[in-house]
């Protein structure tokens, strides 16, 4: 299990935070933006590149374990619920530009804020905002919490404050022992509704 993630894994991770990030703090705050012909023509390079990157980190991150470099076994529940996760995540970061590009063809059709079409492609823009927002703050997390208690995947990815191996402080054992217990009760659960 304990494998690194490769150079260019670790590029498209941390470019891609950049990339985000980027792309929050330039983000426009009035649709009458647009009428700047240079501004409306950045945004629809800048949504398209931010798409095919998504796509293009899909297509290639979905080649490695969940669990990259996790020096500990992992419960098989939590490797999909953490994939589930990280396809929720995809799905929101690709929805973004796909809203994005869509206001910016409603807009030059002429379809104002007031039109419902508008209406509906900045609200899913907003909404898929807002979960990105979501969805990386539990990706952090689940991260630190990872990190914490020494399963090797924070150092797979992350070049600070590497793990030195499992922990074993009390409380972090503790912790670990409920979150299995847990997931060994969910997993029993569902099987006995399959029969």
């Amino acid at each position: 299990m304990s494998r690194e993630h490769t150079l260019l894994g670790k590029v498209f991770h941390w470019g891609f935070v950049l990339l985000y990030a980027y792309g929050i703090f330039k983000q426009i705050d009035d649709l009458s933006q647009l009428e700047d012909a240079a501004l409306l023509q950045f945004e629809i390079v800048f949504a398209s590149v931010f798409l095919l990157l998504v796509v293009i980190r899909y297509g290639y991150m979905r080649r490695f374990d969940t669990f990259q470099g996790a020096v500990v076994p992992v419960h098989r529940y939590h490797k999909r619920f953490a994939r589930l996760m990280h396809v929720a995540m995809y799905l929101c970061l690709a929805l973004l530009p796909m809203t994005g590009l869509a206001i910016a063809w409603l807009y030059t059709q002429g379809a104002g804020e007031e039109a419902l079409t508008m209406d509906v492609a900045i609200g899913l823009h907003g909404f898929s905002a807002d979960l990105s927002y979501v969805l990386i703050a539990i990706h952090v997390i689940a991260a630190l919490y990872s990190r914490i208690k020494g399963e090797g995947v924070w150092t797979s990815m992350v070049p600070v404050f590497t793990e030195s191996g499992q922990s074993t402080n009390q409380y972090v054992v503790k912790a670990a022992a409920l979150e299995h217990q847990a997931l060994e009760k969910m997993e029993a659960l569902i099987a006995s509704r399959k029969n």
